[in-house]
């Protein structure tokens, strides 16, 4: 095995005066987990002269009558839903955000990209929306899209927020997605104290098809090589971010990542996952699935999805 020293990631360029968001997108359909999402989005760190557009999508179809009906409600409560959230005083770090309330008529994951789109969003923020339907099983639920389809990070939202993010959970690959991911969670934690934990889980390749033609304790010894390969590309990942990532704890697994990232969540109490996606689509996020979706399913803490390069999706 190649000596992974050899692999030492270049030094990352993260840009801590730009911690914080420039742009938001909120969407919303006046649920619960959506009510969240927008609470805890003016909770977040925000740039001087930050904007936040709260955007409701108005199912198609309807009768001229009905959606003229339902396009006046929407506003109505939008107006209300702003209010409560972007009305009141910002964190003592951040400057807040300028909010404006958005309609549009369409399917809700066109709609959040189109919007995202033309405001150049940095971050989009949704809800989830309690129990998955059978079509969502098959189709994807309108956050599974925005993801999968969307170009910019997406943060979606699954308990009341009371307090900014205090104990934040980093998963990463150390593929191409990991520069992203960390620069993300430095952005969202802004310059608050937290308490960040990186985390790495991998497999062992072919274990079956190598266990037949090793003794038990070669076996052994290629497990530990795996692991220590894996603790050495993590440390030097680590240390390419210079004094920033001093402080914070590091572990490795070997298992599934979807399994362990979320029981080391669990187990740490955290607030926040923070993990990439390559946002795969067609038949190669058919029979690969994605870790992102799997762990933005089952979590039941807040995640967050960056994107190590965007994608392309015509919109209808």
């Amino acid at each position: 095995m190649d000596n992974p020293r050899k692999r030492r990631p270049e030094p990352a360029r993260i840009d801590l005066q730009r911690a914080g968001f420039e742009t938001l997108l909120v969407a919303t359909d006046f649920t619960q987990g959506a009510t969240w999402a927008v609470g805890r989005a003016a909770r977040l760190p925000f740039l001087p002269g930050a904007k936040a557009f709260i955007l409701h999508v108005v199912p198609d179809g309807m009768p001229p009558e009905v959606r003229s009906r339902a396009d006046s409600d929407a506003r109505r409560i939008l107006d209300e839903v702003v209010s409560s959230a972007f009305g009141g005083p910002t964190q003592a770090d951040s400057p807040g955000a300028a909010a404006t309330p958005v309609v549009r008529v369409g399917k809700p994951y066109v709609e959040i990209i189109r919007e995202a789109r033309a405001g150049a969003a940095d971050l989009v923020v949704v809800g989830r929306h309690g129990r998955r339907t059978i079509r969502d099983l098959f189709l994807g639920s309108t956050a599974e899209r925005v993801i999968r389809l969307g170009s910019p990070p997406v943060l979606v939202v699954n308990r009341k927020p009371s307090h900014s993010y205090r104990r934040v959970l980093i998963a990463l690959d150390l593929g191409d997605t990991s520069r992203a991911t960390v620069d993300l969670a430095l952005r969202v934690v802004g310059h608050g104290e937290a308490d960040v934990s990186v985390f790495n889980a991998y497999g062992v390749p072919f274990e079956g098809f190598v266990a037949t033609g090793l003794t038990s304790s070669e076996l052994g010894a290629y497990r530990r090589d795996l692991r220590e390969t894996s603790r050495s590309l993590l440390r030097d990942f680590l240390e390419s971010l210079g004094g920033r990532g001093a402080g914070w704890n590091a572990a490795v697994r070997c298992g599934d990542p979807r399994v362990e990232i979320l029981r080391d969540a669990e187990k740490r109490h955290v607030d926040l996952i923070v993990l990439g996606t390559h946002g795969r689509t067609g038949i190669s996020h058919a029979l690969l699935g994605s870790v992102a979706e799997w762990v933005v399913r089952n979590a039941t803490r807040d995640v967050l999805v960056a994107r190590s390069a965007p994608v392309t999706f015509d919109l209808p």
